[in-house]
């Protein structure tokens, strides 16, 4: 597989994402690195998602129910590294280079070998809103769609009270295709309609 500045590069058995740096990108003095979630992360992920849960409930619900305790993070991150060895689904951390502790997931997910598509999900915690940081991750995780897994699509699914994703959307010429009615149900069982954006890679 051809490999270029935007490649995976193989660290420790997992793959670490680059841009613009061989590990880490720099956004507005946050110094950042984004690669595939290892078990070590167990508790810090834990501890993110805790932090953030009242932001997730309504648009991550099934990570939030995923990561109610400890034992069910440390099952939450096994199931991914194994989607990842099946090539069903890529969830990245994103790593505060200073801290070394995630504060965000980029998803890849909804692979359609067939049809080359995906669907792309992220959140960053609160206080790193605003940086840029979701920006620059897009940007790579675009680029891995399309030099690593040879891609043709990618969409994004975004409620209409999310302002934040609806300007990734624009920023990144995601077109709307449609709007889904019903098609998300929070951590609270409150169902809403949702807008699906497209876009080549």
């Amino acid at each position: 597989m051809t490999r270029n500045h935007h490649s995976l590069l193989l660290n420790d058995g997992f793959f670490i994402l680059s841009y613009l740096h061989i590990e880490n990108t720099t956004c507005m003095q946050t110094q950042f690195s984004i690669a595939l979630l290892k078990q070590k992360d167990t508790k810090p992920l834990f501890d993110l998602i805790q932090a953030n849960a009242t932001r997730l409930h309504q648009y991550f619900p099934i990570t939030a129910k995923e990561n109610s305790s400890l034992v069910a993070t440390e099952n939450y991150i096994n199931r991914k590294i194994r989607e990842v060895s099946r090539k069903e689904n890529y969830t990245f951390k994103i790593v505060d280079s200073t801290t070394e502790l995630p504060i965000g997931l980029l998803i890849i997910k909804k692979l359609d070998w067939i049809h080359k598509t995906c669907e792309l999900a992220y959140f960053i915690d609160g206080n790193y809103e605003g940086k840029g940081i979701v920006s620059a991750g897009m940007q790579q995780l675009l680029a891995y769609c399309k030099d690593e897994l040879e891609l043709q699509k990618a969409s994004l699914v975004i409620g209409e009270d999310n302002p934040g994703s609806l300007r990734i959307a624009e920023k990144f010429n995601f077109a709307l295709t449609k709007r889904i009615k019903d098609g998300h149900e929070d951590f609270h069982g409150n169902i809403m309609d949702v807008l699906h954006f497209e876009r080549v890679v």
